[in-house]
């Protein structure tokens, strides 16, 4: 029979599952389910209110939309003739759950279901700020590979502020571990960390996690994060077999490889056939993730982290990013059709149709896409957007045009951070939502000035969740679906990066400074 493989890709808002046929690389099939109880950023299911920034998940959802997920994924491949040889996972990151010893979350107990504190708090859970803010002013050592700064994202900002506002859930928290490496314990009972969630959210290189007395010194007690981790395994590895009480609830095979978790995003550099250092791998969606592979770590600025084994065992991988990209195309179709009374999807619809018209030509503004801060390379979350050249002529479109004009050009200043420590990158490759839109996909190739591939698979990160395991099976990974490459075809986009370069100058260095001081 036919080896099959599962990916399970845990988003923000929902979750898939993907079935990859090991011997051609088809996908057989794909399933979503959506959180039963969602994102909760108002109240907790019991009724208590939550702050403002705050952004948190049920753990209990992942369980249930897991069988539905697999029991799915099961009956597919019985009808497709083939037979399932392993389950890989990604995760959104970092997206820390408090559990007990045993790997309970605090959350599922009734003395902690009233405490917003002992949720999984999601990735964009932005409440942690003023910690991550005293770790950067601290200018600890343990940020070399971090771009020099952490983030109110990552694992420790998070971990901290439990411990500050919250110490009886600190107290009772045994391990506090990435949704994605639950997960992982959850299917196969063994606790087994991941080199990706570790390496790029809780500051682990190597050597190991930040030292004790560099915890200490930030906050008395903090370094008792220390005691609630572990030791991460590389990615593609196998960190246990699918446990007999999964199986008989999912009805696949006990003891099939469960291989340890990814990060969603870098997941997708596989996902899209990326196995070798030189290939700018982006991810375009409501934010964009930047990804490329090394032999060596050259840590720099701007970088947001660097981490051995981190993507793929034997290299390093690098991380930068943009924390607004669909989201601002989004934040201005929200605006048109709340003035013209028309549903969004006809907005963007009507928008994009006219982009196509108008792509040879720039839009004659100029943007900065700093609608949710700057990542890469100011990692300054205070900055914020600006639109430059507006006049009574200018129409929709143009400003919708200048917005994806925006994220090709902050896309070139992160492939050039890039090229600085590992050196050029002939290659690039997309995927993501905005990766579907040929219009935007044709203004980035303009901007950046070289092809670039559109990815043909809809579901890079599940995919690369499936490669992962056939990875921790031993299996051969089958070659990827050809892309589509876009040449450029106006050289006029490339006089718009010098004066997106002095736009970020005055906004981002000399602004900011005055407005600080």
């Amino acid at each position: 029979m036919k080896p099959l493989a599962i990916g399970l890709d845990f988003g923000t808002e929902s979750a898939r599952a993907l079935l990859l046929d090991l011997e051609h690389g088809r996908e057989l099939a794909v399933a979503v389910e959506p959180y039963p109880h969602g994102v909760l950023t108002r109240r907790l299911p019991s009724g208590a209110p939550l702050p403002a920034l705050w952004a948190l998940h049920h753990p209990a959802d992942y369980l249930q939309v897991s069988q539905v997920l697999l029991q799915k994924m099961r009956l597919e491949a019985h009808q497709s003739g083939g037979t399932v040889v392993g389950i890989g996972l990604d995760a959104t990151a970092s997206s820390p759950l408090p559990t007990d010893a045993s790997g309970v979350p605090l959350a599922l107990k009734e003395a902690f279901r009233h405490q917003p504190h002992a949720y999984l708090k999601l990735w964009k859970h932005h409440a942690a700020e003023p910690y991550a803010q005293a770790i950067n002013q601290a200018h600890p050592g343990f940020l070399q590979m971090y771009g020099g700064k952490t983030s109110a994202e990552w694992s420790l900002a998070k971990a901290w502020q439990v411990l500050e506002e919250a110490p009886e859930v600190w107290e009772a928290t045994a391990r506090w571990i990435e949704v994605g490496d639950w997960l992982v314990w959850q299917l196969s009972g063994e606790e087994v960390r991941s080199s990706c969630q570790a390496g790029y959210k809780a500051h682990w290189q190597p050597e190991g996690y930040p030292e004790a007395a560099q915890l200490r010194a930030l906050r008395p007690g903090l370094e008792g994060w220390l005691d609630k981790l572990a030791w991460p395994q590389p990615v593609g590895q196998k960190a246990g077999g699918l446990s007999q009480a999964w199986a008989q609830r999912t009805g696949l095979p006990a003891g099939i490889p469960v291989a340890t978790a990814s990060i969603d995003a870098h997941a997708a550099v596989l996902g899209v056939g990326v196995q070798e250092s030189g290939v700018l791998v982006a991810i375009l969606g409501t934010s964009s993730c930047h990804l490329t592979l090394s032999p060596r770590a050259a840590p720099l600025p701007g970088i947001a982290g660097i981490v051995a084994d981190g993507i793929l065992p034997g290299l390093y991988g690098y991380e930068c990013g943009q924390p607004a990209s669909g989201d601002m195309l989004a934040w201005w179709v929200r605006t048109l059709a709340w003035a013209g009374q028309e549903s969004e999807q006809a907005v963007f619809e009507r928008l994009n149709h006219v982009l196509a018209e108008r792509t040879p030509q720039p839009s004659g503004l100029l943007a900065l896409d700093w609608w949710n801060g700057c990542r890469t390379p100011l990692m300054d979350a205070s900055l914020k957007g600006v639109l430059s050249g507006l006049s009574l002529a200018t129409d929709p479109p143009q400003i919708y045009q200048a917005l994806v004009e925006a994220t090709a050009l902050g896309t070139r200043w992160v492939k050039e951070t890039l090229e600085r420590a590992v050196g050029p990158l002939p290659r690039v490759v997309v995927t993501g939502g905005l990766s579907k839109t040929p219009a935007i996909v044709q203004i980035l190739a303009n901007v950046l000035g070289c092809e670039v591939e559109a990815s043909a698979t809809p579901h890079a990160s599940a995919r690369g969740a499936a490669l992962y395991a056939a990875m921790a099976a031993g299996l051969p990974l089958p070659p990827a679906p050809p892309a589509q490459g876009f040449t450029p075809n106006s050289g006029a986009y490339l006089e718009l990066y010098p004066s997106y370069r002095s736009l970020a100058e005055y906004f981002g260095f000399v602004q900011s400074k005055e407005v600080k001081s």
